[in-house]
């Protein structure tokens, strides 16, 4: 039986419309990290002489936004923040999020009104430029298989909470491969109970589609931020750190299906 040749040509120009979507998403992601690269380069040296003068509060935010600002501008992302009515600059939190793509980080930053330090693997600090500016603004950099180093960075980010500055935490401890939200580790909960700090849900949106963690192609679009309300840890005692943990984390995945089922995006 012949096969109709209409078949054979829609089939070849469905392929080739299909190779043409692939080659192009795969050079956005090689643009996307030679921008990195190229602004990272610009920005680290007076930002790194900025923190050795001691200049750490006002200029650190201003580099860092500056940055991001680049980043996403230059590579067609866009922002969708709601929720910043909940928060006072004044204040200090604990802000917990999915965590599905690596441009979750400079969503974030760009998103925030206020200067916020991320807990990251003490191993990014032997990245050239970026691993010394995380070291020298400190961002909290934790070696999870020292003891030791873990106790000091707690310390260092209780300290920092009470000082004003906020923590930001990914408790899945890595990016979600599937997009699906994983399992919360405790210790964002633990820290937020020992140092009485509000705890702020963050669901994240967008990011997935646009940079999954598995291949390398990159989608321009829209990355949803939803802020929730605070939730106050003062006169929590140890004994409810599950009860927490699992609050913040079905208030992720609530925000993250109520944007699903609005706006047709999956999480």
């Amino acid at each position: 039986m012949a096969v109709p040749t209409q078949l054979f040509s829609s089939h070849r120009s469905f392929m080739s419309a299909k190779n043409s979507s692939q080659l192009a998403a795969f050079l956005r992601a090689l643009f996307l990290i030679i921008s990195t690269a190229v602004y990272t380069c610009i920005l680290a040296p007076p930002f790194i002489i900025a923190l050795l003068l001691g200049l750490s509060g006002r200029w650190f935010s201003a580099f860092e936004q500056t940055w991001t600002n680049w980043l996403l501008g230059t590579n067609g992302i866009r922002l969708n923040v709601q929720g910043l009515e909940n928060l006072e600059k004044r204040h200090s939190y604990i802000l917990i999020s999915n965590h599905v793509s690596i441009l979750d980080i400079p969503g974030i930053i760009s998103a925030l009104p206020f200067p916020v330090r991320f807990i990251a693997k003490r191993s990014l600090i032997w990245f050239p430029i970026f691993g010394w500016s995380l070291y020298l603004s400190r961002h909290i950099l934790i070696d999870r298989d020292n003891p030791h180093s873990a106790r000091k960075s707690f310390k260092q980010a209780a300290s920092l909470l009470k000082s004003g500055t906020s923590i930001m935490v990914f408790p899945e401890g890595t990016r979600s491969p599937d997009g699906q939200v994983k399992e919360f580790k405790g210790g964002a909960f633990l820290l937020a109970l020992k140092a009485q700090a509000p705890v702020v849900p963050v669901s994240i949106s967008g990011t997935y589609e646009m940079l999954p963690r598995t291949g390398c192609r990159f989608w321009p679009g829209t990355i949803k931020i939803q802020l929730s309300k605070p939730i106050p840890t003062r006169g929590l005692s140890l004994r409810q750190i599950h009860s927490l943990r699992e609050q913040v984390r079905e208030t992720v995945i609530r925000n993250l299906e109520y944007y699903e089922k609005t706006q047709g995006v999956r999480p």
